[in-house]
């Protein structure tokens, strides 16, 4: 079998790598679709200082299950939850799931493959069955979860004011939820060269797009003086403006990820007291709510195929993430298509 590896600065590798014996509660699922994450830009910009498997946007097909699987069948059509919680856990067994993310997963096992492969190995708790979708629509059902648990995070209200910082595929997936959680307006900010992106927006309900490039966010005429509450999907220097366009009362949902020096950030707060803020981080591990994902791109709340750009096959990985990188007019999603 093929599978993709890759190692900062922009270097991917496709070896064949022997397809390893299933175990008695494990699942074989060939991988028909594979999403890029922001976090692999990530770590194929500067965080994987050695080669390593990648991938875990997944969707694809059952082909064999282990003696003692039950939850998921061979000819299943699955998509894959990076990592879930431990039911043994006291955080789990007292009714706080979310809070554990020890559990079974498929994340960097460093002799294994991941989702850039034509197979792929994973516990049988992380499979969740669909019918009635396409894998390129489902293998964004992980980063739609994290957007979902963002929007339940900042606890989008009715006739809230929502500006999401950040309009890549997660940011654009939260300006659709907090449209049908009963936001009266949604602001989107993003930096002007993303066009795509930018449109994609506006045709999913934006009211109105600020690009801070051109004009500052802290200074925008927000019809309400401000909003009441922010997403950020964005790098972590973004949470001081987040802040100072926060209406009183306000949450700001964060999960935005930098490292060194970029992870670090200070605001006023005397201003934060003041305006009686909240800031909030959304961490989706273990990935959750994936059934009611399912849903949401099913009943077309969230039309998860027109994120999808920049499809590639495996062969062509280097150039595709590449390509897709340096395109970032045209670019909203990058995935991996295999037949």
């Amino acid at each position: 079998m093929k599978a993709a590896y890759l190692k900062a600065p922009f270097q991917y590798e496709v070896k064949e790598v022997p397809l390893r014996a299933v175990g008695d509660f494990e699942v074989l699922v060939k991988v028909k679709a594979c999403s890029v994450c922001g976090h692999d830009m990530i770590l194929s910009s500067y965080g994987a200082t050695e080669w390593q498997p990648f991938g875990h946007e997944i969707s694809g097909l059952v082909e064999k299950v282990g003696v003692h699987v039950k939850n998921v069948k061979v000819g299943d059509k699955v998509v894959l939850e990076s990592g879930t919680f431990d039911r043994f856990s006291a955080n789990s067994r007292n009714g706080r799931v979310d809070l554990d993310n020890k559990g079974p997963n498929f994340w960097l096992r460093p002799d294994d493959t991941m989702g850039f492969a034509d197979f792929i190995v994973v516990p049988m708790e992380v499979c969740v069955a669909f019918e009635g979708l396409t894998y390129e629509e489902t293998c964004v059902v992980e980063p739609l979860g994290v957007a979902l648990d963002l929007v339940k995070t900042a606890e989008v209200k009715l006739n809230n004011d929502v500006l999401v910082i950040g309009l890549g595929p997660i940011g654009l997936m939260a300006t659709r939820l907090a449209k049908a959680m009963g936001a009266r307006k949604v602001y989107g900010s993003e930096l002007s060269v993303a066009k795509a992106r930018i449109a994609l927006a506006r045709k999913w309900g934006v009211d109105e797009i600020i690009c801070p490039d051109q004009q500052s966010l802290v200074d925008y005429p927000f019809e309400r003086g401000g909003v009441d509450r922010v997403l950020v999907t964005a790098p972590p220097k973004t949470i001081p403006d987040a802040i100072s366009v926060a209406n009183v009362g306000g949450i700001i949902g964060f999960l935005g990820i930098d490292y060194g020096p970029g992870g670090m950030v200070t605001f006023d707060s005397n201003a934060f007291h003041t305006k009686k803020l909240q800031l909030r981080s959304s961490f989706a591990s273990p990935a959750l709510y994936f059934p009611e994902c399912l849903d949401l791109i099913k009943s077309g709340v969230v039309p998860t195929h027109e994120l999808n750009t920049h499809p590639f096959r495996i062969d062509g990985i280097a150039q595709g993430i590449t390509g897709f990188r340096d395109d970032r007019e045209n670019g909203v999603k990058a995935l991996l298509i295999n037949d």
